[in-house]
């Protein structure tokens, strides 16, 4: 099951083994991750130092690791890169038949004190749809309750960040979680960086859906 080959970082930071042992070695926001296996697949959703870690990056990626990341992202990485802007695909070789669809991610209500957006529709933010062999994980990146989250309806895992502030609050996640149906939702951006873990367990009381709360992989 998609769950069992999913470890939470921290953050907004996982990694999935796809396929098992010997299957690709996937990392979603990479940033003060523990030691562990290189990556087949990086896949970044915006620039903010929290999910774009360049030092992260360059630890885990070798000399076939694809990297996937907006343009803004896209364009200060090397090697095998791959840009990806909202409604576009792409399917890496190697990557073990995964396909990663990008989905946009953007703030209609977190603002600064000048009342601008923190993540702004227009700077390009998205977060991942990633078909692993038929299952289906959405990872939401940094954004708030927004219609272009259709387009995952009824995907095996859905990961969702509950923290506020910058993102969706508990109650803001609970209501995506409902509007998307995913089999199962794993609460993220919350614990060391911003957030509690109070945020994540009244995520897990107003959801209409099954959740789990997971632990932050510490090696």
């Amino acid at each position: 099951m998609l769950i069992d080959a999913l470890e939470w970082l921290g953050h907004s930071a996982f990694r999935v083994r796809a396929g098992g042992a010997r299957g690709a070695t996937i990392y979603i926001d990479p940033y003060r991750v523990p030691a562990g296996p290189k990556a087949d697949l990086i896949l970044v959703t915006h620039g903010h130092y929290d999910h774009f870690s360049p030092q992260d990056v360059e630890r885990l990626a070798h000399e076939r690791t694809w990297l996937v990341a907006p343009p803004a992202v896209a364009e200060r990485l090397s090697g095998r890169v791959l840009s990806i802007a909202p409604g576009e695909a792409v399917r890496p070789d190697g990557a073990q038949g995964v396909e990663v669809s990008a989905v946009a991610a953007y703030n209609t209500s977190k603002r600064d004190g000048d009342g601008r957006p923190f993540h702004p529709r227009e700077a390009g933010g998205v977060g991942y749809e990633v078909n692993l062999r038929g299952e289906r994980l959405y990872h939401c990146g940094d954004t708030d309750v927004i219609p272009e989250m259709d387009a995952v309806a009824g995907c095996d895992v859905a990961l969702l960040a509950v923290s506020g502030t910058y993102v969706m609050t508990a109650a803001e996640a609970a209501e995506a979680a409902r509007r998307i149906g995913p089999r199962l939702a794993v609460p993220m951006h919350w614990g060391e960086h911003i957030g509690t873990r109070a945020d994540a367990e009244e995520f897990a009381r107003r959801a209409p859906v099954e959740v789990r709360i997971l632990d932050p992989e510490i090696g």
